[in-house]
């Protein structure tokens, strides 16, 4: 038997997210078992519980996207793996629950320099920081950015990876408060509390070669009219829960405009070179180039009050399950 985190309809996550305990069933001769040992609790995950993704996504389910364990045990058609091994099983949804089965090749291999928090919170924010830095704009010294929603944790993520090429970022913050929580070497910080901040704090801070923006909404036109001509704007959320209006296009036809989400980047590539990208994120992990604070820690069994200690997301830390 296991216990569940299960979702039988779409709704708010506190409400619709369940414990169960189930059966294991036999473990396929061609996939794995992870005992899974820390989870996170993601923006990603409580959008697929609300329905966002009702179309893709077929009741009932498990959420999870990022979750960490060691293979229990392997099918006898397995090879080259051994009960053990640390690993993030990726590519699907069931983090959620104390034992997933997966195909092998889905299983991203976990080096022992990261602690079972760190490897629990290395894939969703790291990878897509990194690869929005190195694959989407391609980050080198002497390159202006801007970072939305900077006190996030992948803000504070992407302006470690930054600064590890020598590249300061303009970090955008929402209050004074999340300020004091930025590290690392900043070009300014813009606290965009007032409808004219945002624009007051990027007067005269035009020629950006790129924006990485996570909240949406109508003030990404004035993100967008400090790039240079051609500069990239990456967009890869929407914390306000306001899409960008349909004036944007119109009003800024000479940039490089791109969305990026991590889970169409990860089924459109090859699992070789999935592996490689997360092994130089690892390795920036290890280094402590880039963190994650976890604020709280609850039970898998007690999945309701994590999620109400986990929303709204905010500055501050991570909640995960463990």
């Amino acid at each position: 038997m296991q216990y569940q985190a299960i979702v039988r309809k779409f709704g708010p996550a506190p409400e619709v997210v369940g414990i169960e305990r189930a059966e294991l069933p036999a473990l396929r001769r061609d996939q794995v078992r992870v005992r899974l040992l820390a989870r996170s609790i993601n923006p990603s995950d409580i959008i697929t519980i609300s329905g966002a993704y009702a179309g893709r996504t077929t009741l009932p389910f498990i959420p999870g996207f990022e979750a960490f364990g060691v293979l229990e045990a392997c099918g006898e058609e397995v090879y080259g793996l051994a009960p053990g091994t640390r690993v993030l099983p990726v590519r699907s949804a069931g983090g959620w629950q104390e034992f997933k089965d997966t195909d092998p090749s889905w299983c991203l291999r976990v080096p022992e320099a990261l602690s079972d928090f760190e490897a629990a919170t290395s894939y969703v924010n790291p990878m897509t920081a990194w690869l929005m830095l190195h694959k989407k704009i391609g980050l080198r010294p002497g390159m202006r950015i801007a970072v939305n929603a900077a006190a996030s944790s992948i803000g504070s993520i992407l302006i470690g990876l930054a600064n590890a090429v020598g590249v300061e970022p303009i970090a955008i913050v929402r209050s004074e408060e999340s300020v004091a929580r930025l590290r690392g070497r900043l070009e300014s910080v813009i606290v965009d509390g007032a409808d004219d901040d945002l624009a007051a704090g990027l007067a005269g801070r035009h020629g950006l070669d790129a924006v990485l923006d996570c909240v949406g909404g109508a003030r990404a036109s004035i993100l967008a009219a400090a790039l240079k001509p051609g500069g990239h704007f990456v967009h890869y959320g929407l914390l306000s829960g306001q899409s960008i209006p349909n004036s944007f296009w119109a009003s800024h036809p000479d940039i490089s405009f791109s969305f990026f989400h991590l889970r169409e980047w990860v089924h459109s590539e090859a699992m070789g070179d999935v592996q490689r990208a997360y092994s130089e994120v690892a390795a920036q992990i290890a280094q402590k180039v880039i963190a994650t604070e976890v604020r709280e820690v609850f039970p898998l069994d007690k999945i309701g009050e994590a999620l109400q200690s986990a929303l709204p997301f905010r500055a501050g830390g991570k909640v995960l399950l463990a």
